[in-house]
């Protein structure tokens, strides 16, 4: 396993006479008992985790301590020297009362030159203003977005918010959400080097990758609930709940393709998966519990149109306008195949074209009223969605002359309307089919 280390550079402390002092050299330690003793949590990292960290990623303001990055005491190297004093001069000088002008492109290039020569591994460096707060922070978040966009393909992501200040760590978490939403292959560790209250020169090397899981656990809550799109829930449910994150990611499927009459199967599955609900599950395993407990409420085996029916509905209120619409056509089919043949014609296209078809012709012939209009509207709109929101044609000789037409495509906004009206018709044609 390959680590991208993004690390974030502050400010180095300094002893009270003004003698410079950069970060102070601290014994960190690592599970196992480990322990490294540097100024740098970084380098701490890089001994710990050997040769697994291949790429460096430095963020850090104009101002930050880029000068405690130059190891000046063991590498009296004229050239490292005269990188030291530059750095110091144009980073540190707030230490003698004035104003540091900030580190140029050209120093931060030689220290990246030096740094991947010391550390054996490709450094990268972005810096931004010394200036943060809510007027500056979009180009904040655009340096870290772009940073994070350096991140090698296939890496795993070591984020250490040790030497990050103010709120440039909250801002790259932000900038690292959506990285890792954008491209697969990433996951997260959060590290952060906490010193010993009793002790400045001793710290603990703290792992707080769980705080990343629970915020992708959030987003993934989210998205399920809301658009039922249960992908990257599945994913993270796994290891608690594994027929749970199945159902999950089954009923996802359907959802996205369409396919109503397997929700049936779905619901099959998911009772399965709930009889096996983890003992002493977390919390927030519950949210996900209860959604699906909402699914398999809504199906009943021995009434399929109904039950597509309030599937539709259940789809409907989760935002997915035309997989609601989609569904009550499928169930004005349903509908009329349990009632003129059996449950094995359930999705035969053949059976429908040859029979089904004239079967709903007559019931609507002979419902004219009731159901012309709300059917009607609703297999249009079923078909426009099929053929890619094509247009709907119109002939009428009188408003429109000898062989004129009017051609118009969908409206998206025109959904809520078709779907009202048809769910109108459907529960018509259910209540007409029940007492025939």
């Amino acid at each position: 396993m390959a680590y991208t280390l993004i690390s974030m550079v502050g400010t180095g402390m300094f002893k009270t006479q003004g003698n410079s002092e950069g970060y102070l050299e601290t014994d960190y330690y690592f599970d196992g008992n480990m322990h490294f003793k540097t100024r740098l949590f970084m380098e701490a990292m890089l001994q710990c985790k050997a040769k697994q960290i291949d790429q460096i990623i430095l963020l850090g303001t104009d101002t930050s301590s880029w000068d405690c990055l130059v190891d000046k005491d063991n590498d009296e190297r004229d050239e490292t020297i005269e990188l030291w004093d530059s750095l110091f001069d144009q980073c540190e000088s707030k230490e003698t009362g004035v104003q540091p002008s900030g580190v140029s492109r050209d120093n931060l290039d030689r220290l990246e030159v030096y740094l991947t020569e010391r550390f054996s591994t490709e450094v990268k460096i972005r810096i931004h203003s010394h200036t943060i707060d809510d007027r500056s922070s979009e180009d904040l978040f655009d340096c870290y977005m772009s940073a994070t966009g350096l991140v090698k393909d296939g890496n795993d992501i070591l984020f250490d918010i040790t030497h990050g200040f103010r709120s440039m760590p909250v801002l790259l978490y932000q900038s690292l959400q959506y990285s890792a939403g954008q491209q697969a292959g990433h996951s997260i560790e959060i590290i952060y080097g906490e010193l010993d209250s009793n002790d400045r020169f001793r710290a603990k090397a703290r792992n707080l990758s769980s705080y990343w899981r629970y915020s992708e656990l959030s987003k993934a809550l989210n998205l399920f609930s809301s658009k039922l799109d249960g992908f990257r829930l599945a994913e993270l449910v796994m290891k608690d709940w594994e027929k749970g994150s199945k159902a999950i990611k089954n009923l996802s499927e359907i959802v996205q393709t369409n396919f109503a009459l397997q929700i049936f199967d779905v619901a099959r599955q998911i009772r399965n998966a709930l009889a096996v609900y983890p003992e002493h599950a977390p919390a927030w395993l519950g949210k996900v519990k209860a959604e699906l407990e909402s699914v398999v409420s809504i199906i009943d085996e021995a009434d399929k149109p109904r039950s597509l029916y309030r599937y539709s509905e259940y789809l409907y209120n989760h935002h997915l306008n035309v997989q609601a619409v989609i569904t009550l056509q499928v169930t004005v089919e349903s509908a009329v195949i349990i009632k003129y043949a059996n449950e094995d014609k359930l999705g035969d296209y053949y059976w429908w074209q040859d029979y089904g078809k004239q079967e709903l012709k007559q019931i609507i012939n002979d419902n004219k009223k009731n159901l012309k209009e709300p059917l009607g509207d609703l297999k249009r709109f079923r078909d426009q969605v099929a053929h890619g929101g094509g247009k709907e044609i119109e002939r009428n000789k009188k408003a429109y002359g000898e062989d004129k037409e009017k051609k118009s495509y969908p409206q998206a906004s025109n959904i809520p309307k078709i779907y009202k009206n048809g769910r109108m018709g459907v529960e018509r044609l259910l209540a007409i089919l029940a007492g025939a």
